[in-house]
């Protein structure tokens, strides 16, 4: 039979409902969308042949139907501590957060909305965080994660201007570790924390221009200098803000150290100043390193080091990347250092802000032509520019850059006619930039420079005195055949956003006076170019910036519209780091282009689907407010080749192995009084907490069976009970791990339970009376579960001679019996149209290995075996299309058994 169009809404609606009633109870604020992906994927699974279209018009229909409002996502937060430092009415600002603030709207023209958000995220912050207006030491650790190249500067420094106000007198920001980035990020500060006033002029700029009536913030380094040892002679007045911007490098951070034990020799008070150090990039040099034996490595041993010269401080990293700082031994300690930077206080995640265009946006798009798949700004390169740079392995061979290659050339093209198109689209007087990231060698950048300027000038000859040439011809078709045919599809996406598009002839001539205002920069140690966007922030900027490993995290260029990259990494984080492209392009989204190989795309695309994973995740954990960051073990989605981070920094990293279609169950028992007692009380008190347990016999077994039982039962259970600590395969906080990650997709939300209950049968089998002949006396034995009255536990491993045993665990080898999982179906149902099933079994205390033992089983206290049957689980991948989610996932195994120590 045929289904009708009408029964399978009838379908999609109650799978909607049903997932979404479960979720609200979670008080999951995107229940819906949750909701709605999980009944679009059970449907599109089970009817191949509706349309998109169509799916699409009913769960707009559903969603107006039951869902009575749109909430706006609040920030992401989890906390150590629901006690806060601070007192209601306690964060009031006043100078200094006001005069930001308004510079932003009133000088940068930000969006309001914009403004508003750094306002609340900020303030989460600071209720994670020590309250400085009281006299007890405070030490808080906490992690900031924002999206790369998404304003998280502009966040911390709302948070300092914050911080000043409600009383927190030094603020150390920790600002990379290249001088372009620690210079970037102090002008950026003396705009809008500290205020400029100009000597001669007197002219004020930047926050000073709003107001300059406040406290001078005090600033120990300037935008040419990092902090000096010549400070440890001066007499800082730590009575009014100070502001130091210093680099993460070793010798630097031995100054800052010698320099703030000089002046707290000179004062013991200034071991009571409030202290702020926030880590830029706090997954960059911060994260220990070390092996376990080893003392911690120099540039953490450095920040600890800082942070407990100080009474009175807290500690903010921030970054997009925080693999590696989620994966640190949360029990580090060391004796000289002390604890390490794990984020043990807090973790906030920020909220995408609008307009933002990140993994997703370049990378999960559909193509812009119906017979090809790539996405819309993404351009593969040439095979010739393969060949180039694979050839290149060290600086000896520079000779090989004796030209441009193709899609290089192409690229320079792209830039050209995105700078042009912005000009006609009353933008000339914004910031351009191109990316050139093929090596991390900076003879072969310096090379690449040399070439690059050679081609620019005999491309800008012809255009502009060659008309006839075909390179004019060329040029245009990738203006209409690309840029045109992107924007219209860009158009048609975004008709607010949308812009008319030019005719060739207008942006030729536009393209012919641009030529002579591009500049080409080298990028690296070896060069004396810089990127001095500000000195030219009166009319524009456009530069062609061919770099590496000082492009490659924290710097922002500028107005980036094309970018070339060919630089591999085996990384999660360094790839995505290196994603320069990434943040605000409004008005010119649809000009921007990645030239990038197929395998890069790949990677990129990976990682798209990866930190989407990662933010459901930890929004969804964020909103239950009895966990805290010792909780807080999020899995990482993996791959097959490359590594989340380096393997030094994955020391705790576990795998989490995806178990749909899998019946784990519990074969080693230790030997260990504690377990078989903790665990007869953890199944007590499942049992007692269930509702409508309905006795059944299949054959000759007795069962006992209750259906949709709220998996917040089963977390609560598998939260107590214990699995051998030899056990490698099942072990209970992996499973508890891997439900939890089912739960934020929307699935495992009501399992069935059976209770297996051993036949009369079984006691007069040939394998008891053997056993009883020889001296076992092995009885029909009953067992008390709260409410349910077991006749006789189940038999296994009856004879001696099958004890695997050793001095610590007990190896009762398969519990299971295939019928038992089949007893909670109906009919042909098959378990994954089924809730997943966990069975109990209460084992027989009288067999050989636990009689041995010796210890006083009886009715109310016997050994408790488990297993479970899970379903398979489906996701919708990337490119639409309906998979089994059987991806392996990682996290940080000292967290869960942090918090067992706690409790």
């Amino acid at each position: 039979m045929i289904d009708t169009q009408d029964t399978i809404k009838n379908e999609l609606e109650k799978a909607f409902v049903e997932t979404y009633k479960k979720l609200l109870i979670f008080n999951t604020e995107d229940a819906a969308d949750i909701a709605m992906n999980a009944a679009k994927m059970k449907i599109k699974k089970k009817h191949l042949d509706l349309t998109a279209e169509k799916l699409e018009e009913w769960l707009l229909e559903i969603y107006d139907t039951h869902v009575q409002e749109i909430i706006i996502k609040p920030t992401s937060v989890i906390r150590a501590s629901k006690d806060s430092a601070w007192e209601d009415g306690e964060l009031e600002f006043s100078y200094y957060w006001y005069r930001y603030s308004k510079y932003l709207e009133e000088i940068k023209h930000w969006p309001i909305d914009t403004i508003r958000s750094i306002d609340t995220t900020t303030n989460e912050i600071l209720k994670s965080i020590g309250n400085p207006n009281k006299q007890t030491e405070f030490d808080y650790r906490g992690l900031v994660l924002g999206y790369v190249q998404s304003g998280k500067t502009a966040n911390f420094t709302g948070l300092i201007n914050k911080a000043y106000d409600v009383g927190y007198k030094l603020v150390i920001v920790l600002a990379g570790m290249h001088n372009d980035l620690r210079s970037q990020t102090q002008l950026r500060l003396e705009k809008e924390v500290v205020g400029v006033i100009d000597k001669v002029t007197k002219v004020a700029t930047g926050v000073a221009s709003i107001s300059n009536k406040g406290e001078l913030v005090q600033t120990w380094t300037d935008v040419e200098n990092d902090i000096s040892i010549k400070a440890k002679d001066q007499r800082h007045n730590l009575n009014v803000p100070n502001l130091m911007v210093v680099k993460k490098n070793k010798d630097v951070l031995e100054t800052l150290n010698t320099v703030i034990e000089a002046c707290c020799n000179l004062s013991a008070d200034y071991r009571n100043v409030p202290v702020l150090v926030i880590d830029d990039e706090a997954d960059q040099a911060s994260v220990d390193t070390a092996d376990a034996n080893e003392k911690p490595k120099t540039i953490n041993s450095l920040i600890r080091r800082l942070l407990n010269q100080f009474n009175r401080k807290s500690y903010v990293g921030y970054t997009a990347t925080p693999f590696a700082n989620l994966l640190i031994d949360s029990r580090t300690t060391d004796e000289e250092v002390q604890e390490d930077l794990y984020p043990k206080d807090f973790i906030v995640a920020l909220p995408k802000p609008d307009g933002y265009c990140g993994p997703e946006e370049y990378f999960n798009v559909t193509g812009y032509e119906e017979d090809d798949d790539k996405p819309q700004y993404i351009r593969h390169l040439n095979q010739d520019d393969l060949d180039l740079f694979n050839n290149i392995k060290n600086k000896e061979h520079t000779e090989l850059i004796n030209y441009v290659p193709y899609s290089m050339k192409q690229a320079i093209q792209s830039f050209i006619i995105a700078t042009a198109v912005r000009n006609l689209r009353k933008q000339e007087k914004e910031h351009n930039s191109m990316l050139i990231h093929a090596s991390h060698l900076t003879d072969i950048q310096l090379e690449l420079k040399k070439v690059v300027e050679a081609y620019f000038e005999e491309f800008s000859n012809t255009i502009l005195y060659a008309s006839t040439d075909e390179t004019i011809n060329q040029l245009q078709n990738l203006y209409i055949k690309d840029f045109v045919q992107v924007q219209k599809t860009f158009n048609d996406k975004n008709t607010e956003h949308s812009y008319p598009v030019l005719e060739w002839v207008e942006v030729y001539k536009e393209i012919r006076k641009v030529l002579g205002k591009i500049d080409i920069l080298a990028i690296n140690g070896d060069s004396k170019d810089i990127l001095d966007y500000d000195s030219r922030k009166e009319n524009g900027w456009n530069v062609i910036a061919i770099g590496g490993n000082k492009l490659s995290r924290g710097l922002t260029l500028d107005g980036l519209t094309v970018s070339y990259y060919y630089r591999g990494t085996s990384m999660y984080d360094s790839l995505l780091q290196m994603g320069r492209w990434f943040g605000f392009r409004n008005g010119y989204m649809d000009l921007c282009r990645i030239y990038t190989s197929q395998q890069i795309a790949s990677n990129f695309e990976h990682l798209a689907e990866v930190m989407v994973e990662v933010r459901k995740e930890f929004d969804w954990l964020a909103k239950h407010e009895n966990l805290t960051p010792y909780d807080y073990a999020v899995s990482v989605l993996g791959h097959d080749y490359m590594d989340i981070t380096s393997p030094a920094k994955m020391k705790t990293a576990e795998f989490l192995h995806y178990l749909g279609g899998k019946k784990p169950q519990t074969r080693l028992f230790s030997k260990d009084l504690d377990f078989y007692k903790t665990n007869m009380d953890s199944t007590i008190k499942l049992i007692e907490s269930l509702k409508n347990i309905t006795p059944c016999t299949v054959g000759d077994t007795k069962y006992y069976v209750t259906q949709n039982v709220s998996v917040q039962n089963i977390l609560q259970f598998l939260k107590t009970y214990k699995t051998d600590p030899n056990a490698t395969k099942v072990v209970s906080n992996k499973i508890f791990d891997y439900i939890q990650k089912q739960i934020s997709r929307g699935e495992y939300l009501n399992f069935n339970i059976v209770v297996v209950d051993a036949t009369k049968k079984s006691l007069n089998g040939s394998e008891v009376r053997k056993a009883n002949a020889s001296g076992k006396n092995i009885k029909e034995f009953s067992v008390n579960l709260g409410d349910i009255q077991i006749e006789n536990a189940v038999l296994r491993r009856i004879n001696p001679e099958e004890n695997h045993t050793n001095d610590y665990s007990i190896d009762l080898g398969a519990i299971t019996s295939g019928k038992h999982f089949l007893i909670d179906l109906e009919n042909e149902q098959i378990r994954d149209n089924a809730n997943p099933l966990l069975i109990i079994y209460p084992l027989h205390p009288q067999i050989p290995a636990f009689d041995e033992l010796e210890y006083d089983f009886n009715e109310n206290f016997v050994p408790i075996g488990i297993a479970f049957d899970f379903p398979r689980v489906y996701k919708e991948n990337l490119k639409g299309e309906i998979v089994e989610a059987r991806q392996k996932y990682v996290k940080n195994k000292t967290v869960f058994d942090e918090k067992e120590n706690k409790e």
